[in-house]
Order: structure tokens, then C-alpha cells, then sequence
């Protein structure tokens, strides 16, 4: 009944869409929201105060759909929304004991055309009111006028979730952590520093009401905060609560959620924070934020621009109670990065502080409805306490519900993952199997084997192949391997250029085809001794050791060169080893399998099987014997071939 409501609801907020684009003079999506959203105040106090008078009608009238068809003027229900806008019963609560109007006193209501005011209130007289309606009315609003022709574009990455990811991230959320378990407490627990229209906080009363965690919805308007920089945001997110059945919902404005004061007051006590932070690359510049921020990420210490995501991940930890959880939406660029990495998998010291709970990877289509494909994953950390977790899981969602086509929103044939793979963590999360079906997509990793914060490639025989390795006391094969930072020259004569095409997955490499090559583009100088593995597609292995019989080599620019510790023929044992390479297969950025790309970085990370000077010195020689073997044998039949002796 819920489902049909929403997509009823969906249906009717399309059809108003289009009037309010053509007819109702509002043009951009947020505007169109805002002001559907003051209506949706209307109504709400119209529901609490029926009789209260504005002019010559109450409010019961005013908020009926043929009395507003009647109206000459649209006025009364300007006025009328400027008066329930002031009741004090309907004000948001800001730190400190204080409350503020919903909107700003000064604004106003925009629609100018009585039809349209009509329609509107139509559609929200659908919405049912209180504990129980499990709609996100001003989320869905946004979920359709997005999908039209509004004009959304921005320079600072800040997209609407989508109601299937909030959905998942609250149930994970709870999963991890029940921030109620003490009942009802005066001090917020859960919340969302850049909470927008307020999906997640209404995600998470949702999660806490179905699971029976709190009946009184009420009684939890101490317990949750939400803080934006925008006004207009939070004045939605307001409503969304109010409509939800809470009152005086703790929601405010901020200049920056990452300093302000208010949030200082909350910090250490939050048990549960789901977010989706705004996000670009130096876009950040408050110097007292970065300083905050380098506390945790200490690679961004004294740096003049950040990326806002970064911030706000700082911001959470500092908030978070210990124990406490925090879901994150990042892009991948972001979330797989060399400080985040650093924080979850490097440096002793921060990781006695913050630990990795989980993974999940959103495909490129997630937020497209919004105006962007950019990639992303939701990130669960935890604010250290004894007794950590061994280990950590890792899902990939391949559907969402929609996809892009010929650049228009279109529902998805194969349909929305997240439900079950939600379901499929929560079981990850209790020691128990995951069905069948989803065990190439939800995976449990122990802590120690975590090469990267990025599940997209998840692998179930990948994680298998690194455990292995790990329990039998295997290394990395940054113990054994050191990227050479790649060097370009042109291609004198005499001198051999391989190309991918030119080594074989035993690392045999044609070396008559390479000496006759002759490609127009510089290539990557290799040296003798010196190791080459492709970087492009490693679910194929293109890796070879170059011999003494050259002063030097070129290979293309797929290539990445490294130097080893141990004979690099050993060395090449081990990267051939089929654990390891197991490892290596799934790896990968891009869209097309023939066409992944690695980094060195991926190559180092991989666990290597141990091994003891003797296997190095009788392994090497193997290798070393095979290869010039094979090569002399393709010397002598090329000559057979031509008839040379």
C-alpha cells in the first residue's frame, strides 16, 4: 500500500510539474519544490489549527482546493501561508532552547495563479499526515521534478539521494548500530550535518518506527538534528518532519557545518549520522575547517583548498560518539583516495580511532536523475572502541531502479538491487551466508586483507585467494616490488618496443615482433632487470622481466615498470602464482572489461605467497632457463621457416 501511495503520489506530482512549467511561472526544480513545500505547511497546520482565521476564511478553507479554485486573488493563501509561517507551534528548534519560523519571515508565497494553487493542494491533500505515512513528500517532489525539464545545474556538487539509497543506508545504519537503545534521550543521536530536504532524517525515523524502536515519533524531536547552509533546505526539511508527525523538528541553519558552534555542542554524542556531503575538488577554503580536518586526514594540513567531502568526513568523526557509526556518500575519486585510504588502512595512530565497518559501490546511474553519472560509494565508519571488528564488508550494486537513456531518466529493466543487498549486508553482519545469488556482490573481507576502499571490483574469489594468503603469511608485493617512475624516449634503432601485443600470459615475449616495431608515439624506458606489467585489462596478465641481452627497452605506455627486491625472475613467479593473480583479475577502473585500468599502487597491494631464499634462487633459475628457451625456440623456427640454418 506504501509503494502504491509513493507512485501515485509520483504520477500526480508529474502532471503538476508540467502545469507549473508552463503555466505556473516557476521555472528552476528547487524553486518549484520550495514552493510546493509551503503549500505542504499549509496544509499541516491547516490539519492542526482548522479554525484559525485569516481574513474572511480559516484555515480549514483555505487549504480545500475548490474554495482556492473560487478565489479571484491568490492572496488569501499568500497571507495564510505568511501566518502559519509564524505559528509557534509549527517553528523549528534551534540550539540553545530557541525556535525559528520555518521559512524566513520575509518569504513569500510565489505561485500566482489560482489553478495551479488548486492542483497543488489537490495532490498534497493525498499525503497522509503523521507517524505512519512513510512518504517522503518533498523528496519524492524533488525525485520528479528532476527527472523534468528544470534547470538544475550547480558549481558545487550537491545532489537529492535517491529514496531506494537512503532506504538501504538507514537499515544498514541500524544494522550497525541501534542509536535508541537507551529510549528517548535529550541529546541528538542521530542526524545529518548537511541534511538538505531531510531524506535521511526521515529515512531514519522510518528504519526507527519498522523496527519497532520507537512508537512515538514525537518524542524524538530532541533526539535527531539537521543542519545546512541552506535556508531554503532547511525550512523543507522542516516540513518534511512536520508532515512526518514531529514537532518542532531540530533542524537549522549554518554558515558552515563544519565549524559552526552548534554542532561543537553535539560533538562526541552522535551515534548515528547519515549523509550525503557536497563534494569538489578545492572547493572548500575555510582555513579554520582545513585546520579541523588535517586533525584526522593530516595530508590536507595547511592546504589552502579542499575538497567540501573530505570535511565533512572529518566533521562526522569529530560528532560521532564512540561506537558510534556514520554512512557517507562520497565519489569514488574520494572515497578510494590516497587520505581517506591513508585514514582506514594506513597510519597506526588514526586507525586506534576510526575503523572501516563497510563498503557498498552505487553504479554510475545513481544520480543521474540529478544531472550527473558521477561514481560513488557509501562509506561505513565507525568511531573506534575495544573489541573492533575483524572483518569488513564490501557489496557492489549493479541496479538502482534507473538508468540513462539517450540522456533522458528511464526506469531499469533488470530493476534496483539495494533491497536485497541490504538485506544481504545485515546477514554479512550477523556471521551468516548470503545467498547464491548475491555472493558475487556482497562479500565479508577480513580487516588486515583490505587493499583498497573501493568494492566495485568485489570478487568472491578474489577475497578468498587474499585471506588464503594472508593466514598462510603472505606479504604484500610492495615487500617485494618498487614502482619506477616512468621515463619517455624517443625510439632509436636497434632498440625493441613492446606492445601488449607482444607478451603472452606466461611472460614470453616475442622479441622479433618487438624489435621490428616501430610505433610513432615515444614509449616508457625499461631497463635490464627491471620488471614491466601491463596496467590495462588485469583480468589478462601481461607482465615480463627484461633481459641482459638489451641495454635497454621501450613498451608502451600501459606499461608500469618496477625494480625488485628479490630476483625479479622470482618475482615474476610470484605475480604468475594463481592466487595472486586471482587477486589482480577483478581489478579495475572504466566501464568496458577490455579497457580496466589499474595503478602500480594495485599491483603492490596485492598479498604475495611467502617464500625463503632457497625457493628464490631455484625459482628464478627456472624462470630465467623457460623464458630464454622459449625465445631461442622462436629464433630457430622463424629461421626454419625461411630456411637459414
Amino acid at each position: 500500500m506504501e509503494a502504491a501511495s509513493h507512485v501515485v503520489l509520483a504520477r500526480r506530482l508529474n502532471d503538476l510539474h508540467q502545469l507549473l512549467y508552463t503555466r505556473g511561472g516557476v521555472r528552476p526544480s528547487n524553486a518549484a519544490v520550495e514552493e510546493l513545500t509551503k503549500l505542504l505547511l499549509v496544509r499541516i497546520a491547516a490539519h492542526r489549527h482548522p479554525r484559525i482565521r485569516v481574513g474572511p476564511h480559516t484555515l480549514a478553507e483555505l487549504s480545500d482546493p475548490e474554495v482556492v479554485r473560487a478565489l479571484d486573488d491568490p492572496q488569501p493563501l499568500k497571507d495564510a501561508f505568511a501566518r502559519v509561517n509564524a505559528l509557534e507551534d509549527l517553528a523549528g528548534r534551534i540550539p540553545g532552547n530557541g525556535i525559528q519560523s520555518v521559512w524566513p519571515a520575509d518569504e513569500p508565497l510565489r505561485i500566482t495563479r489560482c489553478d495551479i494553487l488548486a492542483e497543488a493542494l489537490e495532490i498534497l491533500r493525498s499525503i497522509p499526515l503523521g507517524v505512519g505515512s512513510a512518504i517522503d513528500a518533498v523528496g519524492t517532489a524533488f525525485d520528479v521534478f528532476l527527472r523534468g525539464r528544470y534547470e538544475h545545474a550547480g558549481g558545487l556538487g550537491t545532489y537529492l539521494t535517491p529514496a531506494t539509497v537512503v532506504r538501504t543506508m538507514a537499515k544498514v545504519g541500524f544494522e550497525l548500530i541501534d542509536p535508541l537503545t537507551d529510549g528517548t534521550v535529550q541529546c541528538p543521536v542521530m542526524g545529518d550535518p548537511c541534511c538538505g530536504s531531510g531524506r535521511f532524517l526521515v529515512g531514519m525515523l522510518e528504519e526507527a518506527r519498522a523496527r519497532g524502536t520507537v512508537s512515538d515519533i514525537d518524542s524524538l524531536g530532541q533526539s535527531f538534528f539537521g543542519a545546512d547552509q541552506s535556508s531554503a533546505s532547511v525550512a523543507m526539511a522542516r516540513v518534511n518532519l512536520l508532515a512526518y508527525g514531529m514537532s518542532h523538528p531540530e533542524v537549522f541553519t549554518v554558515d558552515d557545518s563544519v565549524t559552526h558552534r552548534a554542532l561543537d555542542r553535539i560533538a562526541g554524542s552522535v551515534r548515528l549520522i547519515l549523509t550525503n556531503p557536497p563534494f569538489g575538488d578545492g572547493k572548500y577554503d575555510s582555513a579554520a575547517g582545513i585546520a579541523r580536518t588535517g586533525r584526522w586526514l593530516p595530508g590536507l594540513a595547511g592546504k589552502p583548498r579542499i575538497d567540501p567531502a573530505l570535511a565533512f568526513v572529518a566533521r562526522c568523526i569529530e560528532l560521532l560518539a564512540p561506537g558510534g557509526v556514520a554512512g557517507i556518500i562520497l565519489p569514488d575519486g574520494v572515497a578510494d583516495g590516497p587520505h581517506l585510504r591513508r585514514l582506514m588502512l594506513g597510519a597506526p595512530q588514526l586507525l586506534n580511532a576510526v575503523r572501516l565497518e563497510g563498503v557498498i559501490s552505487l553504479p554510475a546511474a545513481t544520480f543521474a536523475p540529478a544531472g550527473t553519472m558521477a561514481k560513488t560509494s557509501v562509506l561505513f565508519i565507525r568511531k573506534a572502541v575495544a573489541n573492533d571488528r575483524a572483518r569488513v564488508f564490501l557489496a557492489r550494486a549493479d541496479h538502482v531502479g534507473h538508468v540513462m537513456r539517450k540522456g533522458v531518466v528511464a526506469e531499469d529493466p533488470e530493476g534496483d538491487d539495494l533491497p536485497e543487498l541490504s538485506d544481504c549486508v545485515g546477514r554479512v553482519l550477523r556471521n551468516r551466508s548470503v545467498p547464491t545469488r548475491w555472493q558475487g556482490q556482497v562479500s565479508s573481507v577480513a580487516a588486515a586483507a583490505l587493499a583498497s576502499l573501493d568494492a566495485s571490483p568485489i570478487d568472491a574469489e578474489a577475497l578468498r585467494a587474499r585471506d588464503l594468503l594472508i593466514q598462510a603469511g603472505g606479504q604484500s608485493l610492495g615487500s617485494v616490488l618498487r614502482a619506477v617512475r616512468k621515463r619517455r624516449a624517443g625510439q632509436p634503432s636497434g632498440v625493441p618496443f613492446i606492445s601488449v601485443l607482444h607478451v603472452d600470459e606466461l611472460g614470453s615475449v616475442d622479441w622479433l615482433q618487438a624489435q621490428r616495431y616501430r610505433p610513432t608515439t615515444p614509449g616508457v624506458v625499461a631497463l635490464p632487470g627491471q620488471i614491466i606489467i601491463s596496467l590495462l585489462n588485469p583480468s589478462k596478465l601481461r607482465a615480463t622481466v627484461i633481459p641482459d641481452d638489451f641495454l635497454e627497452v621501450h613498451c608502451s605506455a600501459e606499461f608500469g615498470v618496477f625494480e625488485s627486491r628479490i630476483n625479479p625472475y622470482a618475482a615474476l613467479a610470484l605475480l604468475q602464482h594463481p592466487l595472486v593473480r586471482s587477486q589482480l583479475a577483478p581489478l579495475g577502473r572504466g566501464t568496458s572489461s577490455s579497457r580496466r585500468r589499474i595503478e602500480s599502487a594495485d599491483v603492490l597491494q596485492t598479498v604475495a605467497p611467502s617464500f625463503d631464499d632457497d625457493w628464490i634462487d631455484k625459482t628464478a633459475r627456472r624462470v630465467a632457463d623457460a623464458l630464454a628457451s622459449v625465445a631461442a625456440a622462436r629464433s630457430t623456427l622463424v629461421n626454419a621457416y625461411l630456411h637459414e640454418e
